[in-house]
């Protein structure tokens, strides 16, 4: 009997190609890779293009406390003021309104579908967001951020 080289979900067969990564290519887009890390033959400044550049902005925009960024005073979501607040609904629903409107003003090729937000053992908020870019067929990913 021959092993399929597919993968068996719920009893439907998924190709191959669609349980591959999503990959956006966009050699229109370039930026500067975040958070900054040493690479061979690039030093610390790297350039990143397509979905790998959204998910660094995205990630760079949910650490960012507003006022941080220099001439960007708007710039950025104020998760750290919900550290020592208690996770319930009233604050999940301040820290999404936080995310999306940040999203919206700021990454607006980017639509989120669903927001997570965990408190781990340690005192730290960990938002996970499952998004995915506009006009971009297939384009969906998630990010995990801990505040």
């Amino acid at each position: 009997m021959a092993v399929p080289t597919t993968t068996n979900l719920y009893g439907k067969v998924i190709p191959a190609k669609a349980s591959r990564e999503t990959t956006l290519k966009d050699s229109k887009t370039t930026g500067l890779i975040y958070p900054p890390q040493a690479t061979p033959g690039n030093g610390y400044f790297s350039k990143s293009s397509g979905l790998g550049l959204i998910k660094s902005s995205l990630t760079s925009l949910i650490k960012t406390d507003r006022g941080e960024r220099f001439m960007r005073p708007d710039y950025g979501c104020n998760l750290r003021k919900f550290l020592m607040e208690p996770l319930d609904e009233t604050t999940f629903s301040l820290i999404k309104e936080e995310i999306e409107t940040s999203v919206r003003r700021y990454l607006s090729s980017v639509s989120i579908g669903k927001i997570q937000v965990f408190e781990t053992k340690s005192n730290m908020i960990n938002v996970k967001l499952f998004a995915s870019v506009r006009d971009a067929a297939g384009s969906n990913f998630g990010v995990g951020v801990k505040i």
